[in-house]
């Protein structure tokens, strides 16, 4: 059954459409099955009904034509239900319409279960036979084993008929994902594939048959070269006859071989791309439909040579091709890198296919005041090459080949929220203080934006989080602590003599080093922050002396540890901290120089460290939460992960009394506090912190301003009477509406984004 299974699957996702997809699997699952009609309706949500897209026993004049209510009939109810129904005679069945277009009254057995992906009915799969019976067990969870396995593909395969309906047509098409960092871009698409394969190539005929022929010459030749490095480089450390492998590869990219077949589809009108696929992906099925183990092994060493020349192929293309001005980068996994590769003047939006809104790369985008989009469905990204696009970041939508009616509606929201921004900026001079005479220190979240920080000194209080890590990730090795002296004395200096609050090296996670890496099964619950520097003290004290020497004289540096879950941790970065202050002493034996030792914080991102503030406020000067990182632990929801962002909310009641509670703490222990998660730069958070105690909130540059702009209008008294309503809720989503009403009740309703 698990072969059946797999074949299914495999063949499904071989085919070039929806339509031809669809026509596939009802004939096989009927084949698989033995029985005597397989039906698969999708749902068509803009006229909530079911269409017949395809099957194998019912009349064939109905499919595509025949649709059904999203109410009615069986195949309504599996839907409403979201669960199978298996019944031996359907015709008796209450909620059975006789539809006499399809030819279904022969058909007793009905056998049915809903297709969902994340949470969405796409459609229904219905087998039926004439004899009645009820199905087995098996054949039932044959069928359930198999809407789940393909719901994704059947996902994918509808978007790319989407994206080639838009191809032909020139409609606008829409892509839903997580709204990120906030805002509207217009733009055009530039893909960015660090990871290359063939599955990401949609085919695409050219009519310019000779450069393409061109391009894929030069993509071999650079191959070619590749090879012979690699033998060269190899020749002294493995044996002369596993070097023969290369001679192996260079005759397959001969013009007898490869050659010679791309040519043949480059003659038929496909693009290089398109017909260097082609051919590898022909070639690996043949390969893997032979029975010698030998022979099959080489289907992996022709998709090598094939995803090789492929790289090369588009490295060529985008080598000759510049970032377009109103660039919207498009890519699988954004990293930083590659946000610093596009000119900073020319970067208008960010779409990426994996990670989440709550990602570091999410987080850098929102620094920098980019408007993002994650967790977009997979799609094969080169189709946005060059496509006219609208990033709508509050919505998550994106809009591919958007109308012109539709780009002017956008850009009168853009319009609109540059007026909203200038008033935000009109008042970054006014001190940060409630109706009521409270003042609340916005402190700056930095280490990110590295080019542009020199220009934020005079819109914050200091700066609540620096991360450090950013200079060991722009860096091939791990900096001297002399390059570090200098890189922390700068930020000293700038902000000086508001404090600057710098946070050890934080590594882990989804934060590696290229040139340190880390590769754990679970990262997040690995080895990351303070645990990294723990085991390696001889970077540690490299970092500590260089941020002491570099406070020399200025005396605004404090010093935070991230990740910290166990007072031991607390107990052996003190000591080394010591060892660190008495060496440099010695080192500066000089009677004159007064080298300040720093206040030492921790952040509170692990439930854990929640509990153990009565013993930690007597061992630290102050502590900061990082909200994102404990919202992650709290509801155990991985923050890079697309599929459950909708669950990753700290305006959950939960979070909201453990910080609660922390402020409580820490005004009973008298521990100075403060955080910088991104949950103090959105203004509902913002009003939630202030009425708990929190007068110190640290938060991305973007933010500044509107952060200030609000708290300047309220009084902390009704902001207080509002956190007591939100704690007693039992759900985010409650809270979320008590925010809204009381936003909207303060004449705050124009920071909201009205969805069109």
């Amino acid at each position: 059954m698990l072969a059946t299974l797999r074949s299914i699957v495999e063949s499904v996702s071989q085919q070039a459409n929806l339509e031809d997809a669809l026509t596939q699997f009802v004939s096989l699952v009927k084949e698989a099955m033995n029985t005597e009609c397989c039906s698969i309706y999708f749902a068509d949500y803009t006229q909530d009904n079911f269409v017949l897209m395809a099957s194998d026993g019912l009349n064939p004049q109905a499919i595509g034509q025949f649709r059904i209510g999203f109410t009615e009939g069986l195949v309504g109810l599996v839907a409403q239900r979201e669960e199978p129904i298996n019944i031996a005679h359907a015709q008796s069945h209450p909620r059975f319409k006789l539809s006499p277009e399809v030819n279904e009254e022969g058909y007793n057995a009905f056998l049915s279960v809903p297709v969902v992906h994340q949470r969405k009915v796409l459609g229904v799969i219905v087998v039926q036979q004439k004899m009645a019976r009820v199905f087995s067990h098996d054949e039932e969870s044959f069928l359930i084993t198999l809407s789940a396995q393909l719901a994704s593909q059947l996902a994918h395969a509808e978007i790319q008929t989407v994206f080639a309906q838009e191809a032909t047509t020139h409609q606008t098409s829409v892509l839903k994902g997580v709204s990120s960092a906030p805002g509207i871009a217009i733009g055009e698409g530039y893909v960015v594939l660090p990871k290359l394969d063939f599955d990401s190539i949609e085919p695409q005929k050219s009519e310019h048959t000779e450069q393409q022929r061109q391009l894929f010459l030069q993509a071999v030749a650079a191959t070619r070269q590749e090879f012979h490095i690699l033998a060269n480089t190899l020749s002294d450390s493995i044996p002369k006859e596993a070097l023969a492998v290369f001679e192996v590869y260079q005759q397959l990219l001969d013009a007898q071989s490869l050659g010679q077949q791309v040519d043949a589809q480059l003659s038929l009108g496909w693009n290089a791309k398109s017909a260097l696929k082609h051919v590898i992906e022909s070639l690996v099925n043949q390969f893997n439909a032979m029975k010698d183990p030998y022979i099959k092994e080489r289907a992996v060493d022709v998709k090598d040579i094939g995803l090789r020349v492929l790289h090369h192929l588009v490295s060529t293309e985008h080598a000759v091709k510049s970032y377009p001005n109103n660039t919207i980068l498009v890519t699988h996994t954004l990293t930083p890198s590659m946000l610093a590769e596009v000119p900073k003047e020319k970067l208008k939006g960010v779409v990426s296919v994996h990670g989440a809104a709550n990602s570091h790369a999410s987080i850098l985008t929102r620094a920098m005041g980019v408007p993002a989009i994650w967790g977009i469905e997979d799609i094969p990204l080169l189709q946005l090459e060059s496509k006219e696009m609208i990033l709508d970041a509050y919505a998550g939508r994106v809009y591919i080949s958007p109308s012109q009616s539709l780009r002017h509606e956008y850009e009168q929201m853009r319009h609109q929220e540059s007026l909203l921004h200038d008033k935000f900026e009109a008042e970054h001079a006014l001190p940060p203080m409630t109706l009521d005479g409270e003042r609340i220190s916005l402190l700056l979240n930095a280490g990110l934006d590295l080019s542009t920080e020199p220009l934020t000194a005079k819109y914050c209080d200091g700066v609540g989080l620096y991360r450090t890590e950013a200079w060991f990730m722009q860096k091939g090795r791990f900096p001297s602590q002399r390059e570090q002296e200098e890189w922390y004395r700068e930020v000293l200096t700038r902000y000086h003599p508001e404090p600057v609050v710098m946070r050890t090296l934080d590594i882990g996670g989804d934060k590696v080093l290229d040139y340190f890496d880390i590769k754990e099964e679970n990262p997040f619950l690995g080895w990351r922050g303070i645990r990294v520097s723990l085991d390696h003290p001889e970077l540690f004290l490299d970092q500590l002396k260089a941020m002491i020497k570099a406070n020399t004289g200025l005396g605004n540096l404090r010093i935070m540890l991230p990740m910290v879950s166990h007072t031991e941790e607390v107990d052996e970065t003190l000591a080394l901290l010591e060892q660190a202050y008495f060496e440099l002493q010695e080192e500066w034996a000089d009677q004159f120089l007064l080298i300040d030792k720093p206040e030492i914080g921790v952040m509170l991102e692990v439930p854990s460290s929640v509990f153990l503030l009565p013993e930690w406020s007597k061992k630290v000067d102050f502590c900061s939460v990082g909200s994102n990182d404990l919202t992650q632990y709290l509801l155990a929801v991985d923050r890079n992960n697309a599929q459950v962002a909708e669950l990753f909310d700290p305006y959950h009641p939960s979070v909201l009394r453990v910080l609660n509670s922390i402020a409580s703490s820490c005004q009973e222990f008298e521990l100075p506090f403060s955080l910088c998660g991104e949950l103090g730069g959105e203004p509902e958070g913002a009003i939630l912190l202030v009425a708990m105690g929190y007068r110190r909130l640290s938060m991305n540059i973007s933010s500044l301003s509107k952060v200030k702009w609000v708290l300047r209008r309220l009084h902390v008294s009704s902001m207080e009477s509002l956190l007591q309503e939100c704690l007693a809720q039992s759900s985010a989503k409650q809270v979320h509406r008590l925010m809204r009403n009381f936003m909207i009740e303060n004449n705050f309703s124009e920071l909201f984004y009205q969805s069109k």
